[in-house]
């Protein structure tokens, strides 16, 4: 299959260097030319299993030099979607098929702006993954990737998760693709800020009463938007699951503090800051996500002024 992968963070790198792997024609698009040209000389690296795995990807800058793909995977932050879908038109035909794989809420809607919704497909992934340098990623952790059809149940997930599969990727399909992004979304509501705003892995959060308390408020008052939206998530007891995959992924450096060591924008717009948006709508007040949301907003604003910078 000829797949271009937008994106070239630490995900686009996975997939990448999986999916070109398994023999399937794939192109990289880095919209930063000189990045784009690196990566194209040192190829997509890969440290797993104690070994440096290195992946010859064509990488280019210009959507226009690859043609029509069969799939486009957006790999980009979730604040990135619309203007990177905008630039890669020239890439997507009328049976071209478009997957988020993104942290967030309203990626594949921001996609379905853009493209018809019958080619529109979201998931989520549980593979970890931090950037190393341009092109460089470690994996940190293997996990599944769920995938399911923005207009409803059909084939082309299920041929997607088959491509997947073949590639040595564990993946399955969802019917219920809102009630999947809704229960990834609400595990990176009691992870991703926390440790963002405290420094700490995954797993320390569990260690301190403070944000322990922290993290089971914030997670119930989105599991009461989500509830109020008539949202069925995928475990009876979100607190406990946050908590076991908090457990789960101890050593993990999440995205979010990914993005604030490398003083970056993060995508907590699209995390707490969606989850209050839609409580708002509901009626359902999120006071300790508007906190955590309003903290992280400050700390991307304020990081030539911290101390010890």
């Amino acid at each position: 299959m000829k797949i271009a992968i937008i994106g070239p963070g630490a995900m686009g790198c996975l997939f990448s260097h999986y999916l070109s792997r398994a023999g399937h024609e794939l192109m990289l698009l880095d919209y930063r030319p000189e990045r784009a040209r690196s990566i194209a000389e040192q190829g997509v690296r890969v440290e797993e299993a104690g070994e440096l795995l290195t992946t010859r990807v064509p990488v280019t800058a210009d959507p226009g030099a690859v043609g029509g793909a069969e799939l486009c995977i957006v790999a980009v932050k979730a604040y990135a979607t619309r203007d990177a879908l905008l630039r890669s038109r020239p890439l997507i035909g009328p049976e071209t098929l478009v997957l988020s794989l993104q942290n967030g809420l309203g990626n594949v809607e921001a996609i379905a702006g853009v493209v018809p919704g019958g080619q529109v497909l979201g998931g989520t992934t549980a593979q970890g993954a931090n950037v190393v340098g341009p092109g460089q990623i470690r994996h940190a952790g293997t996990g599944e990737t769920v995938i399911g059809e923005l207009l409803g149940p059909g084939s082309r997930a299920a041929m997607l998760a088959a491509l997947f599969q073949e590639a040595g990727l564990e993946a399955r399909t969802t019917d219920d693709l809102t009630g999947l992004i809704w229960s990834k979304v609400i595990i990176n509501i009691g992870i991703n800020a926390l440790t963002a705003l405290t420094r700490l892995p995954n797993g320390k959060l569990l260690d301190y009463p403070g944000t322990r308390a922290v993290m089971a408020a914030a997670v119930k008052e989105a599991a009461a938007v989500a509830g109020a939206l008539d949202i069925r998530l995928l475990y009876p007891n979100p607190a406990e699951r946050v908590e076991a995959v908090a457990r789960a992924t101890a050593a993990n450096v999440s995205s979010m503090l990914q993005d604030v060591r490398a003083r970056r924008r993060t995508e907590v717009d699209q995390i707490q800051g969606a989850v209050v948006a839609a409580g708002r709508e509901k009626g359902v007040p999120a006071p300790v996500n508007e906190t955590l949301w309003r903290l992280v907003k400050t700390l991307e604003a304020s990081y030539a002024e911290q101390l010890g910078s």
